[in-house]
């Protein structure tokens, strides 16, 4: 487990309410797809960002004492807390379902039909050895833009990587974990499998 204590955080109210943004919609999809998945190591995660998130309202909340000095300011820096504490609250959740997946609670069926209808969803991806994804990095293949998926984890072997970065390659046998539409995933899907050979504007 991370020792979040040693984790070099953000210095400004900005900067740190922008990562807990980021972090609570990760650990969202996260968590979506160790139920939809059953994976157990994903809902792990969950509960390790959940951690860093804590450790990002708590350094919020003292940036934001110390930057009211005026009773307008104080006015303004209490609807930044208002939010983060809206954002904890998703946190909660996403952590709250990630806890039913290792405590091996049996999830009614209605749940994954409720993830899998909405408007976006959690796909999961198979790269075969002869798609044009292989030996790519994310941001040359620049998924979000040329197919409508989100890469929020890959699974290598018996590895995971959450919310790999640019610089991540894609190899033969990755599982990629992505959000998008029904029919970006399909199209992604395709793409990992070979079947189509040019993507996007290439």
């Amino acid at each position: 487990m991370e020792v979040w204590d040693e984790i070099e955080v953000p210095k400004n109210v900005k900067d740190i309410f922008v990562e807990m943004k980021n972090t609570a919609e990760l650990m969202v999809d996260l968590a979506y797809s160790s139920v939809l998945f059953q994976e157990k190591e994903i809902a792990e995660e969950v509960l390790e960002l959940e951690e860093y998130l804590d450790l990002l309202n708590y350094h919020l909340m003292v940036h934001a004492v110390l930057a009211a000095r005026k009773p307008k300011e104080a006015e303004q820096i209490t609807s930044i807390l208002h939010m983060a504490h809206a954002i904890d609250d998703m946190s909660n959740a996403a952590a709250d379902l990630a806890k039913m997946v290792l405590e091996d609670v049996e999830l009614h069926p209605v749940i994954t039909e409720a993830i899998l209808g909405s408007e976006e969803i959690i796909g999961k991806i198979y790269v075969s050895a002869d798609s044009l994804l292989v030996g790519r990095t994310l941001e040359e293949l620049d998924l979000a833009t040329n197919t409508g998926v989100w890469i929020i984890a890959v699974r290598r072997g018996k590895r995971w990587i959450f919310d790999p970065d640019g610089d991540f390659k894609i190899f033969p046998g990755d599982i990629l974990i992505g959000r998008g539409t029904n029919t970006s995933i399909d199209y992604l899907k395709e793409v990992a499998r070979g079947n189509i050979k040019v993507m996007g504007n290439e």
